[in-house]
């Protein structure tokens, strides 16, 4: 058998790879990205540390490869012809960058999240002051929140979200009479009408 036939193939042109535009890895990275920095901004008080912490290895990642790739492209005469053909790739990245920033500083995670869950998380408050079923104490979802140490407080009930904050927790109060009497390592945040953020401060 001759040297010919047991030949691997070449490997990829490292240029061609650092000058093309993001494809099937750097994109859906960055989706990624996005999804786990809306979902740590749409949960009360954020996302746990580890949620955190990803999201952050994962955003220095993925700046640090896009950024040599365009500097890449942009310094070579043929990478700048494949940055005007495939813009809209290049574009991508950065564009959703924005967006999630515009929808974090116009807290619209947090308050879609809310929105979509209010009327379940307002029936099992509702039971749960009212002294009803006991099963409504164990952990489950209502909405788009996952429930823990869900408890009545004297005119209403509250209820912690799993995997929120580092030390101190956090969750919801439903309270029609007011904002819920001070407790020690207790705070409350107003919403709207009877809904306070409860934080469970360690």
């Amino acid at each position: 058998m001759s040297d010919n036939a047991t030949a691997q193939p070449p490997l990829p042109d490292l240029t061609r790879i650092l000058t093309g535009p993001p494809g099937k890895v750097l994109l859906p990275l960055v989706a990624l990205l996005a999804l786990i920095i809306l979902n740590y901004f749409s949960l009360p008080g954020g996302g746990s540390l580890s949620l955190m912490l990803t999201g952050l290895m994962l955003g220095a990642a993925t700046v640090i490869v896009w950024t040599a790739r365009f500097v890449v492209g942009l310094l070579r005469s043929d990478g700048r012809s494949g940055l005007r053909r495939h813009w809209v790739r290049w574009a991508c990245a950065p564009l959703m960058g924005v967006a999630v920033l515009g929808l974090v500083y116009a807290d619209l995670p947090f308050t879609a999240r809310f929105a979509l869950s209010e009327s379940s998380l307002e029936q099992v408050a509702r039971t749960v002051a009212s002294g009803g079923e006991s099963a409504q104490h164990d952990d489950h979802w209502a909405g788009l929140y996952p429930l823990t140490s869900i408890e009545r407080i004297d005119g209403g009930a509250r209820f912690l979200v799993s995997d929120t904050g580092f030390l101190d927790h956090y969750g919801f109060a439903w309270s029609p009479g007011g904002e819920p009497p001070d407790e020690s390592h207790t705070g409350y945040t107003h919403i709207r009408g009877p809904w306070y953020v409860w934080e469970s401060r360690f």
